[in-house]
């Protein structure tokens, strides 16, 4: 019995394992395929490594040149990363596929771009985090960048949550129709009609989204162009660009949302106004969540402390970092109250005074002596009753911290948003 109970255990179907879901890495084609017509590339002297090259958009019919000659771009495509191309003059240039830094150096720019190292200690700061593997019910995690610029900064959030969502679908930062034929059409539907409608579908489908805002629509537009001339376009599906006043976007999507339930989980501002804006983010930033400001000064970092103690606003600062090229200082930006250091000493009785005292007096009249003595005695009293009536106001400390550094110009100042006061004083009742 014990024997047959064996036999058909052993012959029993052996239970398969859960099926391990196989990731596919589809860029890591990218190490090793030819350069494409569209590609954008770095040409750089093969004599002179050290030069940061010529940023070139290839285009099938199009040329590079310069005093040492002229480039085509159909020498270009075909070839791999790290190969030779020479000019008409007999220049041999390596060809480099730019990473984001270097794409972000070279690319042509209206104003001041936030420097790839600067870029990457702020994105590291916020302590961006996204689950890849959300619940359906989920909202999207979603991060406001007020100050879009050269859309630097942009690239480098857009790449922190690039994991989380889904692949982008066609290719509609590529140029179509440039031979002048008209669009092909599939179904009734025109192609570009078909990526527009595959683009929308995938954007309501994200699930970390970066909002990007800037008061210049010539600077939103230039910085849409940069985002998407970087690998085709492969962060720009991640971005939402808008144009216009930060408060007042913040008024339209509390509308367009139809909620007053916070829907951000970080804020950056780099803004020369960013304390006037400080009560209206609040509301929507998830608590807990992050708000940093970038500023060149560090009295405008100051200028937000203030304004978040004098308005009691629901934000705790986490620390102030002074950004640099080399090493770099943690500041100390917090407002205390002073205390009162001057103190007026009791006044010596006539016979006490010293012989320099006597003198003195002596050389002035006997008019002038009694009014100086008084006129003295009152200025302290009513330094004395000033420093007293004024020991409730308050006064800002900036100062650097000895011994703190951090490797990253500017000032950066990080706060958590809390619990609003009336919200946990009414918890504790």
């Amino acid at each position: 019995m014990r024997q047959t109970f064996i036999w058909k255990r052993l012959q029993a179907p052996v239970s398969k394992p859960h099926a391990v879901t196989e990731r596919h890495f589809t860029r890591a084609s990218l190490l090793h395929r030819a350069f494409q017509d569209g590609d954008v590339v770095i040409l750089r002297d093969k004599k002179d490594a050290s030069h940061d090259g010529t940023l070139v958009k290839l285009r099938q019919a199009n040329s590079t040149s310069n005093h040492r000659g002229i480039i085509k771009h159909a020498d270009i495509i075909g070839k791999e990363p790290r190969q030779i191309v020479n000019s008409s003059k007999g220049t041999s240039y390596r060809i480099h596929e730019p990473t984001l830094a270097e794409y972000v150096r070279l690319t042509p720019r209206l104003v001041t771009p936030i420097y790839p190292s600067d870029a990457n200690l702020i994105v590291s700061l916020l302590d961006i985090h996204v689950d890849t593997a959300p619940t359906s019910t989920s909202a999207p995690l979603e991060i406001l960048e007020a100050g879009t610029g050269h859309g630097a900064l942009t690239l480098h959030l857009s790449r922190a949550i690039h994991a989380v969502n889904p692949p982008r679908i066609g290719n509609s930062t590529q140029p179509q129709s440039e031979d002048g034929l008209e669009d092909a059409v599939y179904l009734g539907e025109s192609i570009a009609d078909l990526e527009h409608s595959n683009a929308e579908s995938q954007k309501r489908s994200r699930c970390a989204i970066v909002h990007t805002l800037d008061i210049s629509e010539k600077h939103s537009k230039h910085a849409r162009k940069i985002v998407e001339g970087f690998r085709h376009g492969m962060y720009a599906s991640n971005v939402d660009f808008h144009v216009g006043d930060i408060s007042a976007w913040i008024a339209s999507q509390k509308a367009s949302r139809s909620t007053e339930d916070p829907f951000l989980s970080y804020v950056f501002l780099d803004l020369p106004n960013a304390d006037q804006h400080l009560a209206n983010v609040a509301p929507v930033l998830h608590v807990n969540g992050l708000m940093a400001v970038f500023n060149p000064s560090i009295t405008q970092i100051a200028e937000c402390v203030e304004t978040i103690r004098e308005n009691k606003l629901p934000y705790l600062l986490d620390q102030v970092i002074e950004l640099g090229a080399g090493n770099i200082r943690q500041w100390d930006v917090r407002a205390v109250r002073p205390r009162s250091s001057l103190r007026t000493e009791p006044t010596r009785p006539p016979a006490t005074k010293s012989a320099a005292d006597s003198s003195d007096a002596a050389i002035a009249s006997e008019d002038s002596a009694p009014e100086f003595v008084g006129g003295q005695e009152a200025r302290d009293g009513e330094l004395s009753a000033a420093l007293a009536s004024d020991h409730e106001k308050w006064a800002m400390v900036c100062r650097p911290k000895v011994g703190e550094r951090v490797i990253g110009g500017g000032f950066l100042g990080l706060w958590r948003r809390m619990v609003p006061a009336k919200t946990a004083q009414s918890e504790e009742a």
